[in-house]
């Protein structure tokens, strides 16, 4: 009687447990329908295909953060009326110990929101080709343009020619060109019986028409590369105030109203005021006194025509940059109406045309300079002609006795180098591309590549982008290497995912040129593309802790970089939004803004 109690008891229990159980079961499951039917604006989690986001959320044992939006960053995209598919954003922290090896495995979003994705990144695709080159090449490399006779030197005449050796220095100015040729006058040489040779033959296929992209070639972010690229391959038009013989006395001009870009570099479409390199002054003078304006252009160049003056008008000013009252072809400068004497004075950058033409009529203007005597030609080498390593024949006009001398004694007649200018630190280079979005500087450096890191001897977009995918399948194996046609992201095909631009900049953190690295980038409110962050938002947290790479395109608008939040703890983050006309949707930068504020609140 007392087994059967036993069992009834037993059976009793077992029944409760199970009842609670189901019950429990049920009321979770009931949760998770409640939970779900509130929140209609849920976007179901795809299935993740990176492999680094995979094993970081196995390694953490939490909870999933894929397609997870704060909701202060929910509310700016429902303000910008943006599709929640056309945006792509990631957050993630980074190890206390960038140095220690121990330390980089993955980590945890905070938040993945369509990271998986490939969006056309426009100008944040910079941070790819600066960060491969200084992993490649090393911070202090630095890049040399050279200059050789090529002959024999008798009482002050070179009886040869004289070759300058480009390098695809990314920024050769007009004044260190000039200072290379005028090297050869060292040599005591007063006059050269030869050619002069412009091998620039390193880049080679990389020309392509300046107005392709938007139809705004004269704008200086659509600038050509060029192996010997001087001045971002521009020119300088400087309209300087003429006044009447009657004209009131000059004063000093307003320099509060003045729009000065940093340096000519600035040529990306994130930069207003570098849209066609515009700096301009209120008028130094009254502008009824102002007769016309002087025509100025920098660097001087050969076969070339323009006005020395433009008549002023007393039009109102306009100052669209769409509209520009000059055009500029490789043979000339002319304008199609007069300047308004109330834009005051100007300075314009203009991209030019045809790089080759450029590079060579501007030797051809300085070399005149050097040696006014000079009559021989001045053309580009041939590419079927090793020069480096070709010996010249003994030049007949020698007298006898050195002909002698030199064909049973003398040495062969190689090229032998003069001088050379060398390039600013690759460091620096790197950081006036990412601090003010220079695009043909970056073509520069990616196009370098080929040459100096893998060493061969001519360089093409094909084998750039090879090597920057090689390189990524070394060191990112993991995540998925982005699809470029234009290394600079000025280009409406170029593809990456989020997912692989926070990649790259976790390699970066942990890089013994982390600093370098993030110090290229602009900070928040204060520097860079990204100063304006301050104008927009004067109290966003982000402002002084956010090192970012911004970019833009009509359709485009993007940030990238590294956020150090209010706990002392780095985070890398990436926000791309990729929609029609986002460019002028001012609500739209507002919700990467709020990318930058929520982390820095971290």
């Amino acid at each position: 009687m007392k087994n059967s109690r036993q069992s009834v008891g037993l059976q009793t229990r077992a029944t409760q447990l199970l009842s609670l159980k189901t019950g429990l079961l049920l009321g979770m499951a009931c949760l998770s329908l409640v939970g779900h039917t509130s929140d209609t604006t849920q976007v179901q989690p795809p299935i993740l295909t990176d492999s680094v986001t995979k094993q970081s959320h196995a390694v953490m044992g939490q909870r999933d953060p894929v397609n997870k939006l704060p909701e202060t960053i929910q509310a700016k995209l429902a303000q910008a009326n943006i599709p929640t598919d056309s945006m792509s954003m990631v957050v993630q922290p980074l190890t206390d110990n960038p140095q220690n090896a121990a330390s980089t495995a993955p980590q945890m979003p905070l938040f993945s929101y369509n990271a998986d994705v490939p969006r056309t990144p426009a100008s944040t695709q910079k941070l790819i080709p600066t960060y491969v080159a200084l992993d490649s090449l090393g911070k202090d490399f630095v890049w040399q343009t050279k200059l050789y006779q090529h002959g024999f030197v008798w009482k002050g005449t070179l009886y040869g020619d004289v070759i300058v050796q480009a390098s695809g220095d990314p920024k050769l100015e007009n004044e260190r060109l000039y200072q290379l040729l005028a090297m050869i006058k060292a040599q005591g040489i007063q006059q050269v019986q030869g050619n002069l040779i412009i091998d620039n033959r390193q880049f080679e296929g990389v020309d392509f028409d300046v107005n392709a992209f938007d139809g705004k070639g004269l704008r200086p972010y659509n600038a050509q590369p060029n192996a010997l690229l001087t001045n971002f391959g521009t020119v300088e038009v400087d309209l300087v105030s003429l006044p009447k013989p009657s004209a009131t006395p000059v004063v000093k001009p307003n320099t509060s109203s003045v729009t000065r870009p940093t340096t000519s570099a600035s040529m990306d479409i994130d930069n207003p005021a570098a849209n066609l390199e515009q700096i301009q002054t209120k008028p130094s003078i009254n502008p009824k006194d102002v007769a016309a304006y002087q025509v100025i252009l920098k660097p001087a160049l050969a076969n070339f025509t323009m006005p020395t003056t433009l008549q002023a008008s007393q039009e109102p000013c306009n100052s669209n940059q769409d509209d520009w009252i000059g055009t500029l072809t490789s043979t000339g400068l002319s304008f199609h109406q007069t300047a308004s004497a109330f834009c005051g004075e100007q300075k314009r950058y203009l991209t030019f045309p045809d790089g080759d033409v450029l590079v060579k009529q501007q030797i051809i203007a300085d070399w005149k300079k050097i040696l006014p005597n000079f009559t021989g030609k001045i053309e580009f080498a041939n590419p079927a002609v090793a020069y480096m390593q070709q010996a010249k024949a003994i030049p007949q006009a020698l007298p006898w006795y050195i002909r002698l001398y030199l064909k049973y004694f003398g040495k062969p007649l190689t090229p032998k180098l003069v001088g050379y200018v060398a390039s600013n630190p690759l460091h620096e280079q790197i950081k006036d591309i990412n601090q003010h979005s220079n695009n043909v500087m970056t073509e520069q450096i990616a196009l370098s590549l080929p040459l100096y890191a893998d060493k061969q001897r001519i360089s093409t977009y094909p084998k750039t982008f090879a090597y920057i995918h090689q390189w990524w399948q070394q060191k990112l194996p993991q995540a998925q290497p982005p699809v470029m046609t234009r290394a600079s992201g000025l280009c409406r095909d170029c593809r990456v995912a989020p997912n692989s631009m926070l990649a790259l900049l976790t390699l970066a953190y942990h890089s013994p040129n982390f600093t370098v690295y993030r110090d290229s980038l602009g900070v928040a409110g204060e520097s860079g593309t990204i100063k304006a962050l301050k104008l927009r938002q004067p109290n966003n947290p982000a402002i002084g802790h956010a090192w970012i790479k911004t970019g833009t395109l009509d359709n485009v608008t993007s940030m990238a970089g590294y956020v150090q939040g209010k706990s002392g703890k780095w985070y890398a983050v990436v926000g791309m939004i990729n929609a029609d006309n986002v460019k002028n949707n001012s609500n739209a930068k507002a919700v990467l803004d709020e990318m930058l504020a929520w982390t820095a609140l971290q």
